[in-house]
């Protein structure tokens, strides 16, 4: 389940300089480039999200329908392939370099809905990830993946990518943890999770459902989070 979008150059313009695009990826430690004898493969690893993508620089066009293009436009064989079952907000992440990568090497793009190469326009392009994964949903299925609130999902995963700089806002005198997604045995109860340390200052993210209380004899259990603010609200600040 994969978005793949194809990048094209105006024929007018000198060769792709890959050397270039490699240096580009250089300076983003999440990106590692591999090689072999039949592609070149850039690939982001995210460790918050436990996810990646890549980039690809192939030795054949992998364009289907490749005559609907105007001659104008060259396939250089470079194409982006990402996820579809994310969060739309790390589709903007993904396609927020995307648009870096097109705007450094004046590179258009092609997708196989498209009846001719378009510049890279980012809302377009988001637009386009939300209808396919939509179609892919209502075609395939979620794959195992529980269905979750869009804009809750997508404050959560603000929050998750802002933890270090939470921490270094608050001099580190605030505990602030990452999110964790917990569902029961028998699959019927779903939810955002939290720890909490008894006696710690602690930032509490939005949307969360259940919070593991960690006492000072390390013994923990495991409260709905209404209960828990209920209890505790004459302690808590916004």
């Amino acid at each position: 389940m994969a978005l793949n979008i194809h990048f094209f150059r105006d024929n007018s313009l000198p060769k792709l300089d890959f050397i270039k695009v490699f240096e580009f990826f250089d300076n983003y430690p999440e990106f590692s480039i591999y090689y072999n004898d039949d592609e070149v493969e850039i690939i982001y690893v995210d460790n918050t999200f436990n996810f990646s993508y890549r980039y690809l620089i192939t030795k054949k066009s992998r364009v289907h329908g490749i005559y609907k293009i105007s001659p104008q436009y060259g396939n250089v064989n470079f194409m982006l392939e990402m996820p579809i079952l994310i969060p739309t907000f790390l589709a903007k992440e993904i396609l927020t370099i995307a648009q870096r990568v097109c705007k450094l090497f004046e590179l258009d793009i092609y997708h196989d809905s498209f009846t001719d190469v378009h510049p890279f326009n980012l809302v377009d392009v988001l637009v386009l990830f939300d209808n396919v994964r939509r179609e892919t949903i209502e075609e395939q299925g979620l794959g195992g993946k529980i269905p979750f609130n869009p804009d809750k999902l997508n404050e959560i995963c603000k929050y998750q990518r802002s933890i270090e700089g939470l921490r270094e806002h608050y001099n580190n005198e605030l505990v602030v943890n990452l999110v964790v997604p917990i569902i029961s045995d028998n699959n019927d109860q779903f939810g955002m999770s939290y720890v909490y340390q008894v006696g710690k200052q602690t930032l509490f993210p939005p949307h969360l459902e259940y919070i593991y209380v960690k006492e000072d004899n390390n013994s923990v259990f495991l409260v709905k989070a209404e209960d828990f603010y209920r209890e505790l609200a004459k302690y808590l600040d916004e």
